[in-house]
């Protein structure tokens, strides 16, 4: 493991310290010294006002170059009558140059440098090229291939290598040898060493297409690696190397703040063992990358991060592994001073359940739940977890809960939003019991639930295909409807929810929405079914029209409505 010495921790901490006190870079005169600080006074006084301390040597202090102030004869400081003698004495740390506090600041950085990097690595990501593309056109009907052949036969007769090109196939005549093929790279990640045992930590989607893996280690050796296991939801990977005399990372124990200085180390566009330097610009962050299923958490950073440096560690001022970098926020694609990294803890948790089992085993509710503040403000919660539908027979819905139960809190801790609710149900263990805190119908209420393991790779809900009208058109729909965007909807009946493999038959079918409406922003399209208008059940026009028309449509109206073959939701929707 990377160990500091106390003389190089004494370095790094002198340097930072020194650091913070460099005024005026670009100074012409590098000597000049900051004023001490003044001592504090045992009488109690208001705090000054913080200011960058002047270049100038100030009023009650002597400049470096021992000129004199109120003195006709020329006689120094140092040889007043009140005067102490001061020469042959350490220098105070206030008189330390600028140049002198740059270097020391420097070579704090390089001492992190030195440490860390011996347990990066690069990884080199190779497949075996094709030497036939099998799709260069799409399948074409027999109809199609006679008039091409009719069209361009002369041509293709001339030159028989084109065909199975043409046709989007590949020559009968022709083996496939590609799998002989010699694998070459296509495309370059960073990563580093997780323990002595060889175990390598990178981006899983750096890695996800790949055929063979390289890893080179900081002393230009490559080593092919095995792909130990991968978990899309965190982007993390583990590979395994198998070579001797590893420098495996040392994992910060500590969580980062706002301001601390972190470097990343990788191979940005290829460049090898790259440092950048930067600070913390924010923790916690959720930016969507990762998916509807992902788990996020990021450390914000505004260190340089480019393509190739994902899957390599961000560390701290102690050479510490802080987090792992992921992503960057840019409309280039190179780095704009917007760089995310994935919390060591969490991947320390990940990575520990891919070298034991293969998989991350995580908690599972069984839920589809939201943290929209207007439908939880329709349900009378300020902040929490909305359930908008349970999954049949799951862990949720065996433990009693229900569709409209708002969760504030999971084992006495508060819920704020979606994320920290998943976050924490994530990380407990399948079987584990949790009492889940709610507010159902304005009124509190506790559950307990024993939560089931999440599937590795949950189905997507299939699509309904848009259909023609299963029947009559209703008349023209009311002002209210119309304004929300609904265009076309029909009472559903047993015979059209037969016609259209529908498991319910009652609701309204949604047939069509006017692009941009508030029924479109919030996501309705035609094959969604009305099935209530604030708690209160629709089975015809009439009832959907008389609910929507005494409501506000300025404070919104709250739907509650089924997808396609997949989970219920609520809506709210509104003209504001």
């Amino acid at each position: 493991m990377i160990t500091l010495t106390k003389r190089q921790n004494w370095k790094i901490i002198l340097g930072l310290v020194l650091g913070g006190w460099l005024v005026c870079l670009g100074c012409e005169q590098n000597d000049r010294t900051l004023a001490p600080p003044t001592p504090p006074s045992e009488e109690v006084v208001p705090d000054p006002e913080v200011t960058m301390p002047e270049d100038e040597p100030s009023e009650d202090e002597p400049s470096e170059d021992n000129t004199t102030s109120g003195s006709a004869g020329g006689e120094s400081a140092e040889n007043s009558p009140t005067g102490d003698d001061h020469e042959g004495s350490a220098q105070p740390l206030s008189e330390v140059s600028a140049t002198e506090r740059l270097t020391l600041l420097s070579d704090s950085f390089r001492t992190v440098a030195k440490a860390a990097s011996p347990s990066v690595v690069q990884v080199a990501v190779e497949v075996r090229p094709r030497a036939h593309r099998r799709r260069l056109t799409p399948d074409l009907s027999e109809e199609e291939l006679e008039e091409l052949q009719r069209r361009y036969g002369p041509l293709l007769d001339r030159l028989p290598e084109l065909q199975p090109f043409f046709r989007g196939r590949r020559a009968p005549q022709q083996p496939d040898y590609d799998r002989y093929n010699v694998p070459l790279p296509i495309g370059n990640a960073s990563g580093w060493i997780y323990d002595q045992q060889g175990h390598v930590i990178t981006s899983h989607h750096a890695v996800v297409q790949a055929e063979q893996i390289v890893v080179m280690l900081h002393d230009d050796t490559e080593v092919k690696a095995e792909l130990i296991g991968s978990d899309p939801p965190t982007d993390v990977a583990v590979l395994k190397i198998d070579t001797e005399n590893l420098t495996p990372a040392t994992l910060a124990q500590q969580q980062v703040e706002q301001g601390d200085i972190v470097l990343a180390i990788g191979s940005p566009f290829r460049y090898a063992f790259s440092v950048s330097q930067g600070i913390v610009s924010a923790t916690e962050r959720h930016v969507g990358i990762l998916g509807p299923r992902g788990y996020e958490n990021f450390i914000q950073t505004d260190t340089a991060i480019n393509p190739g440096n994902s899957g390599g560690p961000l560390v701290n001022a102690r050479g510490e592994v802080v987090g792992m970098c992921t992503a960057i926020a840019s409309r280039s694609g190179a780095f704009s001073g917007l760089g995310f990294a994935t919390p060591v803890d969490l991947i320390r948790e990940v990575a520990d359940a891919l070298i034991r089992d293969g998989i991350v085993k995580r908690g599972y509710l069984g839920t589809v739940i939201s943290d929209d503040r207007g439908v939880l403000a329709s349900f009378g919660a300020e902040a929490g977890v909305l359930i908008e539908d349970l999954v049949e027979d799951g862990p949720a819905h065996q433990a009693g809960l229900q569709s409209g139960d708002v969760i504030t809190a999971m084992d006495e801790e508060a819920v704020e939003d979606t994320a920290t609710l998943r976050e924490r149900v994530a990380r407990s263990e399948p079987g584990q019991s949790i009492r889940l805190t709610l507010l159902r119908e304005g009124q509190p209420a506790e559950v307990q639930v024993t939560l089931g393991q999440q599937p590795v790779e949950p189905e997507e809900p299939d699509e309904l295909a848009p259909a023609e009208p299963p029947g009559p058109e209703e008349p023209e729909e009311a002002e209210a409807l119309a304004k929300l965007g609904f265009q076309r909807l029909v009472a559903l009946t047993p015979e059209i929810a037969r016609e259209h493999d529908l498991e319910t038959s009652r609701g309204i079918l949604v047939l069509g929405v006017r692009r941009f409406s508030s029924a479109a922003i919030a996501g309705l399209r035609q094959g969604h079914i009305i099935v209530q208008v604030h708690g209160r059940e629709v089975t015809d026009i009439n009832d959907l029209r008389e609910a929507v028309e005494a409501a506000d449509l300025d404070e919104g109206v709250r739907l509650r409505v089924q997808a396609p073959d997949g989970p219920a939701r609520f809506v709210l929707l509104s003209l504001q």
